[in-house]
């Protein structure tokens, strides 16, 4: 008679499962004979069962007593390992259900799998009877209990039912092997690792996030070996930082291919000394209990291996008293270890027993910083034993790590058989033995690197090709630069001949240095002399014969052009008989002191500068060629802080005009400043623009900007605007955007197009009535309705299996308050598109500068507001310059080629 076969069942393992690999649910659903547990899992059920049967013969005094234990179950669910027992101090949703479920952890605290199957077990009760429990309860592994309500997690676990149920009746394709963190616990590691190896999937690479994998794949990588392909250098940016090393997979991808290993920048350094001392500590991690401290001595050659162990918790400060001891007979001695596990457990036990430690931190020194972003083995991961195995080295027992560790000390504890014991004292001398191998392999890397075969430097030009390669792209680049403009210059010499006589060696393309005259004088003007001295009032001036001449070179501005004049004022000086000295005339006085250029120029530089956002070497040679005049940069620079300051009052009254409106918006976008990054800020009403500085995306300087106001403020979906006091327009542009870029990214999500396409239908009619009737609250109110029937149809109360959605489902309830105010307000846009269009002349001066001066950014910020501010208003930024007003609502836009004087 054949055997029955058991049709596959949903239960808390395949859904937990789930949560950590969709490949290990459905295996564990269909393909469940195919597991093959390890040591680590079998502990853990282990605890889960003493656990559980302590619980039922009563021996946990902080649990309730079990009257009633009764698996709950449907046609495709089930739960195997939970117990439930006759609740006396919870009641059910609906007040019917009495029974309460209990799950045994095998941990000492509280983690996600207890609370998905606590809530998984009140979904079968619910399914079964119809009534779910409120709460369920977690039996952690020293006896404490934890209750859970469960009411809000029923809902999600109702989603992945589904989808189990979904595989039940299709049974679909098994899913792909990707590996990932969850896989050393997995009980079918042995059939997914040989598959991943097998399609050198990416995932083989330790620590490559599922983001990662997908930005690989969406170039058309998905496998190590094309990985590998995709490493190039990178010129290392002048302000990068020296520390800031990251891991590269390519560049790990590239060591697997080749078989050799990669320095990214400069072999590291690893400290020598007469002493060397190899740490290795074994801990229980759910206690913290420090059961095992191992040290390797080295000194002179010589190696000498001290093991300390703990069979209780009690003799824990006996070891870190022995441990302290060993290290002050060697207080000279470099303490390495691999990774900052070693370290966190000094500082607790320090804490615990007490001890100079201080000194040991200082001496410790980890490995792992020489390999992380700087050497590459060709390994999938930077974990010790795959690095030392790949150098050779071996562990006795073929199963070591860490998990196994955590599982031989619990057999210890159970069973107190020593040869737990003593497999756990082998793993720790290895692991410092080995420790000690890899410290002296990096040493003889960083001093070999250079002429090493198995070693390459990953930054320099054809590390990740062969010599023969490295040399033909390296003629063939000297072959391009000789194309360069520059090439009379910095001419590339491919063979050894002698510069001919009569060539200069000067750049031939650049601009030749031009001799310019000293200027004619256009025009004398005589100035009348000092009669009172400036500092004591009453005190006459003595007339002299001496003159005070100043030169100024101007531009003056008609109707017609412009032009240059240069003009001599001339005026005799003053002597005052109380002070002693000379005085110019009063007119000379105030065209400042060593000041050689007009209003007129200092106007028309600022506005080739703001304006038409020309960098201050343009402007310079723009002087140099119209006006035939050597204007320097820093000048010129000088122009734009002295035309700020001069505007300081149209920035306040800008911001004053501003606030004075219904209506207003605020953005902001980065900038650098000198290598770091900053933020500017923007506000506006349409006709005034105002702008700040900030170091950080603090939105405090938007809450001083709008402290007490009465409007309505429109701005993006910032978090720092939302506690902005005041009635709030988001902009529906931004949301749109964000709707049709995830459209695009998820085109097979037929729920969130259903979703998009119930949002267009609401907001296409509000948005072209808002535009035929000029945002006019009184011809949009009629479409509060239809909102409030959008919300009770899509998003109040709805259950959506799409995450996409969900989150848009929540954006929208969210923002319920926030997204609909131009229904209601006269005036106010559905969109931020004023802000944007305010700072979009900042974004483009930041794509041609780059980075911008600390010191001179806030002046330019000013007069950028005062720039916008005549664009804004129609009005022309040059005219407004040379008429001399700050306010530019009082400006009536007209030719103003006056001079004026500048305070």
């Amino acid at each position: 008679m054949a055997a029955k076969i058991e049709s596959p069942r949903i239960t808390e393992k395949v859904l937990s499962a789930y949560y950590h690999c969709v490949r290990k649910s459905y295996l564990l659903m269909f393909e469940r004979d195919a597991s093959r547990r390890t040591d680590f899992q079998i502990m853990l059920d282990d605890r889960r069962t003493r656990l559980r049967a302590d619980f039922i013969d009563g021996r946990l005094p902080g649990a309730p007593k079990p009257e009633v234990i009764a698996p709950a179950s449907t046609e495709t669910l089930v739960t195997e390992e939970i117990t439930y027992i006759q609740a006396t101090r919870t009641k059910s949703i609906d007040g019917t259900s009495d029974w309460e479920p209990v799950v045994f952890g095998a941990h000492h605290s509280l983690d996600f799998d207890d609370r998905r199957e606590v809530a998984f077990a009140g979904y079968v009760t619910s399914c079964a009877s119809g009534a779910p429990p409120l709460s369920g309860m977690v039996i952690l592994r020293d006896g404490n209990v934890k209750t859970v309500r469960i009411k809000e997690a029923i809902g999600h676990i109702r989603e992945t039912v589904n989808t189990l149920e979904g595989w039940i009746e299709t049974r679909p394709t098994i899913p792909r092997a990707l590996l990932n963190r969850h896989c050393p616990y997995c009980e079918f590691q042995h059939i997914c690792k040989p598959i991943a190896e097998g399609e050198d999937n990416l995932t083989q690479l330790h620590g490559i996030s599922e983001k990662e994998v997908k930005k690989f794949e969406r170039k058309g990588i998905f496998t190590v070996k094309q990985l590998s392909f995709l490493y190039r250098p990178r010129k290392r940016s002048r302000r990068s930082s020296p520390h800031g090393q990251t891991h590269k997979y390519e560049l790990q991808a590239l060591a697997l291919r080749t078989g050799k290993i990669y320095i990214q920048d400069k072999p590291p350094v690893i400290p020598q000394s007469n002493v060397e001392i190899y740490l290795d500590i074994e801990t229980d991690p759910e206690t913290g209990f420090c059961y095992l401290i191992g040290a390797l001595v080295s000194t002179a050659g010589k190696r000498k291996l001290s093991q300390y162990w703990a069979d209780r918790q009690t003799d824990e400060k006996s070891i870190w008293d022995d441990f302290l001891s060993l290290l002050d007979r060697y207080p000279d001695g470099v303490i390495f270890h691999y990774g900052n596990f070693e370290r966190k457990t000094l500082i607790r036990l320090s804490k615990l027993y007490g001890g100079a430690v201080q000194d040991v931190l200082n001496r410790l020194f980890n490995v792992n910083t020489c390999i992380y972003g700087k050497i590459y083995f060709p390994t999938k991961s930077n974990g010790l034993k795959d690095i030392c195995h790949y150098l050779g080295c071996t562990w006795t027992s073929k199963i070591s790590s860490g998990l196994q560790s955590i599982a031989w000390h619990y057999r210890y504890e159970i069973t107190g058989d020593k040869q737990y014991r003593n497999q756990l004292l082998i793993y720790n001398k290895e692991d410092c033995q080995h420790l000690k191998t890899l410290a002296e392999t990096i040493r003889e890397i960083a001093l070999t690197a250079s002429h090493s075969p198995e070693v390459r430097f990953a930054d320099v030009e054809g590390g990740s090709i062969s010599e023969s390669a490295s040399n033909v792209i390296g003629h063939f680049s000297k072959l391009l630069q000789s194309a360069h403009g520059t090439y009379e210059k910095s001419k590339i010499k491919l063979t050894n001949t002698a510069k001919p006589a009569g060539i200069d060696a000067k750049d031939a393309l650049s601009r030749k240095k031009r001799k310019f005259r000293k200027p004619r004088v256009t025009k004398i003007i005589n100035v009348r002399r000092g009669r009172i001295c400036p500092h004591h009032p009453g005190q006459a001036l003595k007339p002299r014969q001496t003159k005070s001449v100043r030169t100024i070179l101007d531009l003056e501005f008609s109707s017609r052009g412009v032009k240059k004049v240069v003009n001599q004022y001339v005026g005799y000086m003053g002597y005052c008989v109380t002070c002693k000295t000379q005085y110019s005339p009063p007119a000379i006085r105030k065209l400042g002191r060593g000041r050689k250029y007009g209003r007129g120029l200092q106007v028309w530089a600022v506005y080739h500068r703001m304006a038409l956002r020309l960098p201050y070497d343009k402007i310079s040679q723009m002087i140099e060629d119209i006006f035939s005049e050597q204007v320097g940069q820093g000048q010129i620079m000088s122009f734009v802080n002295q035309m700020s300051r001069y505007h300081i009052v149209t920035e306040n009254l800008i911001l004053k005009y501003i606030l004075q409106s219904p209506v207003v918006h605020v953005d902001e976008t980065t900038i650098n400043i000198r290598g770091e990054t900053q933020y500017v800020w923007v506000i506006t009403d349409g006709k005034h623009v105002a702008f700040r500085l900030t170091p950080g995306r603090d939105a405090t300087v938007v809450h001083e900007w709008l402290d007490g106001y009465p409007g309505v403020l429109c701005s993006d979906f910032y978090g720092g605007y939302d506690s902005v006091d005041c009635v709030q327009q988001k902009c529906w542009a931004h949301l749109i955007r964000d709707l049709n870029d995830d459209l695009r990214k998820s085109p097979f999500d037929s729920e969130f197009e259903s979703f998009v396409l119930a949002v267009r239908d609401l907001i296409v009619p509000m948005f072209e009535a808002s535009e035929k009737y000029n945002m006019k609250s009184r011809n949009l109110r009629k479409f509060k309705r239809a909102v409030e029937v959008f919300y009770r149809k899509h998003i109040d109360g709805v259950d959506y299996r799409s995450d996409l959605t969900q989150s848009y489902q929540k954006r929208f309830s969210r923002y319920k308050d926030k997204l609909f105010v131009f229904l209601e307000w006269d005036g106010v846009p559905w969109n931020n598109n004023m802000a944007e269009r305010a700072i979009r002349h900042l974004a483009v001066q930041r794509k041609i500068s780059g980075s911008f001066n600390d010191k001179s950014f806030p002046y330019y910020l000013r007069l950028l507001a005062v720039t916008q501010t005549c664009r804004f208003q129609n009005k022309s930024l040059l005219q407004f310059l040379l008429s001399g007003e700050r306010d530019v609502d009082q400006f009536d836009g007209k030719g103003h080629f006056s001079g004026w004087r500048m305070r």
